[in-house]
């Protein structure tokens, strides 16, 4: 495996945007692990932890009593949150996966979509690259466009919204 540094600062730069712990390529005999250290602890000696935990136990304590009057409010709003979430995630696209956006097979080539495009299902929207490899999103109903949220060669995380769509009715 010849090592692309290009691609490996695109690798190291997904993994510091990403909630991931780490990050292992394997070609072959060639390996590349990325260790993201995202614990704030680390660097804090046994004891000091011992001290910390103690420390934030008595503060956790003592928050209890107004976290629960304050969760008797939040239920009922997470209720109409949770129907708000619903409907956001039928009126939008989301990525599949990590990778490079792409709105375009190739950088002469035309948009796959644009806002206001009416698209049928299974036409696709953009592409994805990850570690060379291209993944088609394709629409799963029809729908139209209305707002493109990822500019072209921006790195996506997995779930990251990239369109706005409206159902056809």
């Amino acid at each position: 495996m010849n090592i692309n540094f290009a691609d490996l600062e695109k690798l190291i730069k997904i993994a510091e945007r990403s909630n991931i712990n780490s990050l292992e390529v394997t070609d072959g005999d060639a390996r590349i692990s990325i260790i993201c250290r995202s614990d704030s602890n680390e660097g804090i000696s046994d004891n000091n932890k011992r001290d910390l935990a103690s420390t934030s136990g008595s503060k956790q304590r003592a928050n209890i009593s107004a976290e629960s009057n304050k969760n008797a409010v939040d239920d009922s709003d997470a209720v109409l949150n949770k129907k708000e979430a619903n409907e956001d995630a039928q009126n939008r696209v989301t990525a599949p996966m990590l990778g490079t956006f792409y709105r375009r097979s190739e950088p002469t080539a035309d948009e796959f979509v644009k806002v206001g495009d009416k698209v049928d299902k299974g036409q696709t929207l953009c592409i994805i690259e990850a570690m060379k490899m291209m993944h088609e999103v394709k629409a799963e109903f029809p729908c139209t466009i209305k707002e493109a949220l990822v500019d072209e060669g921006e790195v996506v995380e997995y779930g990251q919204p990239l369109f706005v769509i409206e159902p056809a009715s």
